[in-house]
């Protein structure tokens, strides 16, 4: 009978891996090795099944939970890296990935959640009450995880995500363990507490992430999980001692201080030793020492570094520190014309701004034969759309694709508009864009530099516009000796290599300029040749200005000769 009741127990928890710690460690065992998203998605699942059962907040369901966040963490980590290594990936694995990393980090917040309610609920006899702190540590952690990942979308947590951070963090207090000093996890080399962890999702949220990418998102995250100690929460507002506040009862996060009455909800927080964390940082880099040693991180590169810590120093200092807009905003409701992808816009660069006549100008006598048409019929017959597309077919051959997109503000330096977020799937940011507002104008070049997804299905773009009227030039690669030959429209037909295309955007004192470039074909030094209208010389790339979505913005030096008639 004992042999039997012993069969029947393990065939009732063979599906069950969250039956006990044993059964726990010999399932985690039989996952797939070698395939990280089957493993992990197995983890998801089992952990969401520990979520179901949402009235069983024991000691020894706590004990699981651990062990199952401890054992998950090498998983998450390795997709965290693989998705923030791989920028250009498919959309279709940018959304599992994203999808799975994001929902762990929300079922994981979700079980300590519950067992911090749990306790709340019955503090005197609950048997967890020992665990606690750590408990909350970790909850805090993975709220924090979840915006961040919010953020690598170009999304804004919802009011309720707030609250519940908040919540954690007033539980913490009253609870008398907000600044206790323990170890996230076994592995990791220093301490945390509870005030830092909600300090770090407050000071995340201050970044601007609709114009960082989720690479530079992570890097000021590694540095709060380091720093966010250094912050100081008190309970009355102190004139020049105190730049955030945050009120408990709101649904936002911090806010910096301006008017001088507040609520006893409000927590104020001093970063006065954080701010300097990051002055001395810089000094030491400034100084020959790696950014290793210094914990700003292996991925953090000069001269990437000291512009990413000079913005967490405006962004996490007195207001005056912060970067002010070149110029102001002008709400307006116009139809611009975009057009994206280097080689498109290059070609639409060489019509000469003929484009926008192509793309968008009918036929007067089709329009009237439309007119004809709603007059008789009330609506525009089968044969005269068939006419219009036949004469429509021949120009959009040669035209760019394009969007058509209705700005909302304009600048001098730029514009912004709102597009549904499904039908430009290509949005990134650093992506190259050309535009048209006016007729019979050239097309201006830009390039997104915000991106925010709102809750309506729409995007909210930001494009500076680099230049009003670019040039497209045919670089060819300057060889010591060469056969000369005929040319056909400026390329010399006995060249062993292609023209390189490259968009000339501005220049200084006629020795000195910027152009545009596909990022493979730079190596700084390299010299091209190039004919101009009236002009032949060459050209010699300098340093990268910028790094864009598969171009740069390089410095060249110019000498130009006039062209022999």
């Amino acid at each position: 009978m004992f042999n039997i009741l012993s069969i029947l127990r393990r065939d009732n928890t063979a599906d069950n891996p969250l039956s006990s710690l044993k059964t726990l460690s010999r399932w985690v065992n039989d996952l797939p090795a070698g395939n990280v998203i089957a493993a992990h998605e197995q983890m998801l699942n089992a952990l969401i099944q520990f979520n179901a059962q949402t009235d069983q907040h024991t000691k020894d369901r706590l004990d699981i939970l651990m062990q199952l966040d401890l054992s998950a963490r090498p998983l998450q980590q390795a997709l965290c890296q693989q998705y923030l290594r791989n920028s250009r990936m498919s959309r279709v694995m940018e959304s599992r990935l994203w999808h799975s990393i994001y929902k762990f980090y929300w079922e994981q917040a979700r079980a300590y959640h519950g067992f911090i309610m749990a306790y709340v609920a019955h503090p005197a006899a609950s048997r967890i009450k020992p665990a606690m702190n750590l408990v909350m540590l970790r909850a805090l952690h993975a709220f924090g995880d979840v915006f961040k990942w919010h953020y690598f979308r170009y999304e804004k947590p919802e009011e309720k995500l707030w609250l519940r951070l908040h919540n954690l963090y007033r539980v913490a207090e009253f609870e008398g363990f907000s600044k206790g000093e323990l170890n996230l996890y076994p592995d990791e080399a220093s301490t945390s507490c509870c005030a830092g962890q909600y300090t770090r999702a407050l000071l995340l949220a201050q970044l601007d992430a609709s114009a960082l990418y989720p690479k530079q998102i992570e890097m000021a995250d590694n540095w709060l999980n380091q720093w966010a100690h250094l912050s100081r929460y008190d309970t009355q507002h102190i004139t020049n001692d105190h730049t955030f506040y945050v009120n408990l009862t709101e649904g936002v996060g911090a806010r910096r201080v301006r008017n001088p009455d507040f609520s006893e909800s409000c927590r104020f927080l001093n970063v006065t030793e954080l701010a300097e964390k990051i002055k001395q940082s810089r000094l030491a880099l400034q100084a020959g020492e790696t950014a290793a040693l210094l914990g700003l991180g292996e991925d953090c590169r000069i001269p990437d570094c000291f512009e990413m810590l000079d913005y967490a120093e405006r962004q996490w200092g007195p207001l005056n520190q912060r970067e002010q807009r070149k110029s102001v905003r002008t709400a307006i409701k116009k139809a611009v014309d975009v057009v994206h992808g280097f080689n498109e816009i290059c070609a639409l660069v060489k019509q000469g701004g003929n484009g926008v006549d192509v793309l968008h100008e009918i036929n007067s006598e089709m329009k009237y034969d439309e007119m004809i048409d709603m007059q008789l019929y009330g609506f525009v017959t089968d044969s005269t759309r068939s006419r219009a597309r036949q004469n429509l077919a021949q120009p959009t051959e040669k035209a760019a694709p394009h969007e058509r997109w209705v700005m909302e503000n304009e600048s001098e330096h730029g514009f912004g508009a709102s597009v549904p977020s499904d039908e430009h799937d290509w949005l990134r940011l650093g992506g190259m864009v050309a535009l048209h507002v006016l007729k019979n104008q050239p097309w201006k070049l830009g390039v997104i530099r915000r991106l925010a997804r709102v809750t309506n299905g729409l995007s909210q773009v930001g494009i500076e516009i680099l230049t009003h009227e670019p040039h497209l030039l045919m670089l060819k690669l300057q060889a010591a000796t060469s056969l000369h030959g005929y040319t056909v429209d400026g390329i010399d037909t006995t060249s062993a290599l292609l023209p390189v295309p490259a968009l000339f955007i501005s220049q200084v004192n006629g020795e000195h300029g910027e152009i545009i470039l596909e990022a493979a074909q730079y190596a700084s030094g390299r010299s091209f040749e190039v004919n101009l209208s009236s002009h032949k010389g060459v050209l010699r790339l300098r340093d990268v200005i910028e790094k864009g979505e598969g171009w740069m913005r390089v410095g060249v030096d110019m000498v130009l000769t006039p062209t022999a008639f």
